[in-house]
């Protein structure tokens, strides 16, 4: 009995120093898997587990500068874990950017949103939740968070005097809100984007001009601006303003575009079709100047452009014979008025 008591003591002893050795040695980093899409984690990587926030922070950073973006988004989700850890609104924002670059938006909103729990003024945050909802057609959603970022800005800036209501947001409004480099040029520039779609094209302007201040080298503001005085057939500035932007993206698509509208809304359509034909073939910059010519009302101008798109390759262009087809209606149409008009 003597001899069984020692030995199961012994073991018992044997198993405390066992537990007592293990719980010397750092915990296994857990991670919340339900932010996280991607290779298996166990196929990520060999290390061990990281022991502290900041260890696990840096591991995320050097992977995504490499591109590993499984990897970070890992690493960044392990550091969301520690009791201690103190950056999780900013880790969460990144988790979210890293998501909408991959195409999953569900996810990039869940982290956002996330993120915003632990700073509901997250600017960075509610901005790109703005641009998540817009990107996807939500546009009242969209709208909604552009709006709250501006205002979660000004709170960081110490205005008191914060924006109430989108749509009593006037042009001397938003004159007077203070701004500095660190304010949401692409939220200014998102409520810009929806006015213009409001045909609200004057505030529209005043949204694009303020994020050109905040950011004098964003292309896609000075772009939006150009389209918006092109709306509002300030044809001269708006060229002004879209080549200003060419001069920074010279093969800026939609700007070229823009130009050749705004070449055909002053009359030039030989200087359109040129710069159509930056970056589309022949027959479609045909085909373009005659469609935009038939629009402005002007279907007698737009025929030859469509016969020549067809001319130039037959086989290719159902649109541009579509499009024949409807300006010689339209040609026809107008005729048949002219005559009821002469006649009563």
């Amino acid at each position: 009995m003597d001899v069984n008591f020692k030995r199961a003591a012994l073991t018992a002893l044997v198993c405390v120093g066992l537990i007592g050795c293990a719980s010397s040695d750092p915990e296994p980093v857990e991670f919340d898997g339900s932010l996280y899409a991607g290779k298996p984690v166990d196929s990520l990587t060999n290390e061990e587990p990281p022991k502290t926030e900041m260890e696990a922070i840096t591991r995320g950073d050097t992977a995504l500068n490499t591109k590993n973006y499984d990897l970070a988004l890992y690493e960044y989700l392990r550091s969301l874990s520690f009791s201690d850890a103190t950056h999780q609104n900013k880790t969460l924002y990144t988790v979210g950017r890293i998501h909408a670059a991959k195409g999953n938006f569900p996810l990039a909103e869940k982290a956002y949103m996330k993120a915003l729990e632990y700073d509901e003024n997250d600017v960075k945050s509610l901005e790109e939740l703005g641009m998540l909802y817009s990107r996807q057609g939500l546009t009242a959603e969209g709208r909604t968070y552009f709006f709250r970022a501006i205002n979660a800005d000004q709170v960081r800036l110490n205005n008191p005097n914060l924006l109430t209501s989108y749509s009593e947001v006037t042009e001397e409004t938003l004159k007077n809100l203070p701004y500095d480099s660190n304010s949401p040029y692409k939220s200014y520039m998102g409520l810009g984007i929806l006015s213009d779609v409001d045909k609200k094209n004057d505030i529209a302007k005043r949204y694009y001009e303020r994020s050109l201040e905040i950011n004098p080298n964003s292309t896609k503001a000075m772009v939006n601006l150009g389209y918006s005085h092109y709306m509002s057939a300030n044809y001269y500035l708006a060229q002004r303003i879209t080549n200003r932007a060419l001069k920074r993206d010279p093969n800026n698509e939609k700007a070229l575009n823009n130009l050749a509208l705004i070449y055909i809304a002053l009359g030039d359509n030989r200087q359109a079709l040129n710069i159509f034909k930056r970056n589309m073939t022949t027959p479609e910059a045909l085909n373009n100047v005659g469609y935009f010519l038939m629009i402005r009302g002007k279907a007698d101008e737009a025929i030859p452009y469509f016969q020549q798109a067809i001319d130039q390759n037959p086989s290719y262009y159902k649109v541009a014979n579509e499009n024949l087809e409807r300006a010689l209606s339209e040609v026809r149409l107008d005729k048949v008025k002219q005559v009821e008009t002469t006649q009563s």
